[in-house]
């Protein structure tokens, strides 16, 4: 028996709850299912940690924010409102249920072992070639026949939050007449972390081409500054903003320099240029 499918879905549930890097990389669904079905209602589901990602995205119908205190009514949100298609990328012990409970008549997601039966479309993992993240999550709109264009994620900053980013940096004395690199130093995990004496060294090497260098203090980041700023008095600190304010900031800097985490994620979808030092993982 072939598995059910909706041709023209008239309202679409797309689901990551954690992580900032996965949560942005998910975002290189929207446009190929906008151009897909621009009539379309297209909701993102997402955990409360990461939600702050998704505000003001142009792509999405409503936002809607995953409740860990009390996953039922998440449940009966995501119940009531009647999908015709659930595309999980998470496909995890806690979204594979609330796809099976949406009702949904399509739910796409990866063959994973234990529960990767609530899918009526599955993409298997084992066996296939590495590939851009972004790109292997396409591969479930591609399952349901969604034309795929090269895959591009995407967040939105208004001018609002821009003008406050750059704001934000000029109060720290980064002066943005010249380029600006911005650092994080660390990925929460350690065999990707680069040194942080690497980073000043590096700071000390830009700093004759006029670059100014500003680190992000993440949680748990103040030896890691503090080793780095030893190396050089040049890089300026900034403690951990808000997710948001983090983005803005972002976009007024020319250049992240980060291992393989969240924010290099970020900084693509906002139009930032990155640099990116991987550890052992593969770059693809």
């Amino acid at each position: 028996m072939k598995p059910p499918r909706v041709s023209r879905p008239r309202r679409i549930l797309v689901t990551q709850l954690r992580r900032l890097g996965d949560v942005v990389l998910t975002t290189a669904l929207l446009p190929d299912l906008r151009r897909a079905f621009p009539e379309a209602t297209v909701d993102f589901l997402v955990g409360d940690r990461a939600a702050p990602l998704l505000e003001h995205h142009p792509l999405i119908s409503e936002r809607l924010i995953y409740d860990r205190a009390r996953p039922a009514r998440s449940w009966r949100v995501v119940r009531a409102r009647r999908f015709d298609w659930v595309i999980d990328p998470q496909s995890s012990p806690r979204t594979a249920p609330l796809a099976l409970l949406s009702g949904a008549p399509v739910r796409a997601g990866f063959g994973v072992r234990g529960w990767g039966w609530v899918y009526t479309h599955r993409l298997a993992r084992a066996g296939r070639p590495t590939e851009y993240v972004a790109r292997e999550r396409q591969r479930l709109l591609e399952m349901l026949g969604v034309p795929i264009a090269p895959a591009r994620t995407s967040l939105s900053v208004t001018p609002e939050e821009r003008a406050r980013g750059r704001s934000m940096l000029e109060s720290y004395g980064v002066s943005l007449s010249g380029p600006v690199a911005a650092l994080v130093l660390s990925s929460g995990e350690a065999k990707r972390e680069w040194p942080p004496e690497h980073f000043g060294a590096l700071v000390e090497a830009l700093a004759p081409d006029g670059v100014r260098a500003l680190a992000f203090e993440m949680p748990g980041d103040a030896a890691r500054i503090a080793r780095a700023i030893a190396a050089s008095r040049r890089l300026v600190s900034i403690a951990t903003p808000a997710l948001r304010d983090f983005m803005a900031a972002l976009t007024a800097c020319d250049v992240l320099i980060s291992a393989d985490t969240g924010p290099a994620h970020i900084a693509t979808a906002l139009g930032v240029r990155r640099v990116t030092i991987f550890g052992p993982n593969l770059p693809a």
